[in-house]
């Protein structure tokens, strides 16, 4: 599959994508950045590879450089939360890495903690541990850098996203003169069936005045579908949001379990909602 580079999962463990617009290059003012995801290993001696790795990474660098993925480590306690406390040795060793690359951490503008072990109880824990981390250059060259953390329905780690120019001006298209797609999830709605029906079984109109009457009606009705289901979604992502970031009782993993799977059969009527404009 071009454009993708894909590592399979060992069981419900592992498992990891990275995906692209496979021949195209953005230059602007002839300038280049450089993006190296990075998966940082637990155990010791591949720890000490992974940073290895890193390092000759960053001895070819001649541009900005920006590195972002699953670190699997945090810097300092206030990036856990529950569990066993990190060795202090552990944090210092990821300080003096970045320090030593010269990197530096892009705090998220929203959400803190990225991964769960989603276990209940008192052996819950969170963690902050996917980030992106920027050279200096890049820090100078884009001011506004900003980082996201992006609520997931399914995996342990959340997304995280980076957005070179910062804060946009939001460009959701907020109308509804939509027109309607027709497809076949829509067969078992029975809102949409009693929507159709009581414009065919108007005697007065000509077949071609009754599809023009299922037109204009149909368009509103999914985009109004289609906008209830996104404010449904954006509330579940703030409560998991809530959840992950706010204090911990023995609920927390069952109520972010039943979040997340909310979450993920919504998104499943969202992805199967043709909405057109």
């Amino acid at each position: 599959m071009e454009g993708c580079l894909a590592v399979d999962s060992a069981g419900k463990s592992g498992g990891l994508a990275l995906l692209w617009l496979d021949g195209l290059d953005v230059l602007e003012n002839e300038d280049v950045l450089r993006f190296t995801g990075f998966y940082g290993q637990t155990a010791s001696r591949s720890r000490q590879q992974a940073w290895d790795i890193l390092r000759r990474v960053h001895h070819k660098v001649n541009e900005g450089w920006i590195v972002g993925g699953d670190f699997n480590a945090i810097l300092n306690l206030s990036e856990k939360e529950g569990g066993r406390s990190k060795p202090k040795v552990l944090m210092e060793e990821f300080c003096n890495i970045l320090e030593e690359l010269k990197l530096t951490d892009i705090k998220p503008c929203n959400g803190w903690f990225t991964w769960t072990n989603n276990r209940e109880g008192d052996r819950f824990v969170k963690e902050r541990l996917d980030r992106f981390v920027a050279s200096d250059v890049i820090l100078d060259k884009f001011p506004f850098l900003a980082s996201y953390v992006v609520r997931q329905s399914k995996s342990d780690h959340e997304a995280i996203l980076i957005d070179t120019e910062g804060s946009k001006p939001n460009r959701e298209r907020t109308g509804h003169k939509a027109w309607f797609r027709y497809d076949t999830c829509w067969a078992g709605e029975q809102e949409l069936k009693d929507l159709i029906s009581s414009i065919w079984e108007k005697e007065e109109s000509n077949m071609l005045a009754k599809m023009d009457m299922t037109r204009d009606k149909l368009g509103p009705w999914q985009f109004s579908r289609f906008r209830n289901l996104k404010y449904k979604i954006k509330g579940l992502e703030k409560e998991i949001s809530r959840l992950m970031d706010g204090r911990t009782d023995d609920r927390t993993a069952c109520l972010l379990k039943q979040a997340r799977a909310t979450s993920s059969t919504s998104l499943n009527a969202l992805i199967w909602t043709p909405i057109g404009f």
